[in-house]
């Protein structure tokens, strides 16, 4: 008796805003019926042990959504609202996989929310554990987006554990470290990955890498022997060499020309890659 007292006040409420919201949401046009969904709590618990059924559903509907929308081109997405969804859905079913890759492919690029689609992708990561794509898409998001290098080298070398196969990750790894400013960190990375790559091919592409950022880092211990010397930074690479911190400057195997940028940090005009910069010349 006392549980239909208390449930009474729920039912009136629910069926006296039923009709309100239904007439609501079936005068709006069908592409833009995304609808309502309650925190992940209340729907897991109505849904008893539905609930992945339940995620992969709203899931499902936002990419009907989005697609039709596209499709038609009349209206702009409700970002917030497919935010919170693909929210909802992830913490319904946290190895819901459409879930981090819908939410990969329009969150940091359509809706402008990079740091939405990051909390996503780090809450599906620490549950698919085994899924290199959860890392690598985040690496990306933190360095295209967030211009975060050494989170970027983190997820990518998770990455490149997960998927060994793929050489570029952990080439790709080293240089973010480097961009961090961890030249030290991405060559211990290397070293510690070379032994370990079975593939000829990979590993080379890996010695070389680890060779041209062992020269970098050559130049960056002398630049600081040079500012802790002469309490200035070096106008250029050159410098080293007259005053005797080193005999010669190292050749970038890359091909390219090693020089100091705008901001002091040692560059090349390789840029680490064959072919994308010549001897001779560069821009600051």
């Amino acid at each position: 008796m006392k549980r239909i007292v208390l449930l009474l006040p729920f039912l009136l409420l629910f069926f006296g805003t039923h009709a309100a919201l239904t007439s609501l949401r079936d005068s709006r046009p069908p592409e833009v019926r995304l609808g309502f969904f309650p925190p992940a709590p209340v729907v897991k618990a109505l849904s008893a042990d539905q609930y992945q059924f339940i995620s992969q559903l709203i899931t499902l509907k936002c990419l009907f959504y989005f697609g039709t929308l596209v499709d038609v081109r009349k209206q702009m997405p409700d970002w917030l609202r497919l935010q919170r969804a693909l929210y909802t859905a992830s913490r319904l079913d946290p190895y819901n996989m459409d879930a981090y890759y819908f939410a990969q492919a329009i969150l940091p690029w359509d809706a402008g929310k990079p740091q939405e689609a990051i909390d996503l992708l780090e809450y599906g990561f620490a549950h698919r554990t085994w899924d290199w794509y959860l890392p690598f898409f985040l690496s990306f998001d933190y360095a295209f987006f967030m211009k975060d290098y050494n989170k970027a080298g983190e997820f990518l070398t998770k990455a490149a554990e997960l998927n060994p196969r793929a050489a570029w990750f952990a080439t790709l790894a080293a240089r973010y470290y480097y961009e961090g400013g961890k030249t030290a960190l991405a060559l211990a990375y290397l070293r510690e990955l070379i032994p370990t790559t079975r593939s000829e091919a990979i590993k080379k592409q890996l010695l070389i890498r680890a060779e041209a950022l062992e020269r970098i880092f050559q130049l960056e211990e002398a630049i600081a022997d040079f500012s802790k010397r002469f309490h200035r930074a070096p106008k250029d690479l050159q410098e080293l060499v007259d005053v005797g911190i080193l005999d010669h400057l190292p050749e970038d195997p890359y091909g390219g020309t090693f020089y100091l940028d705008k901001q002091g940090k040692v560059r090349t005009t390789s840029k680490l890659a064959f072919g994308k910069g010549s001897r001779g010349g560069h821009k600051n």
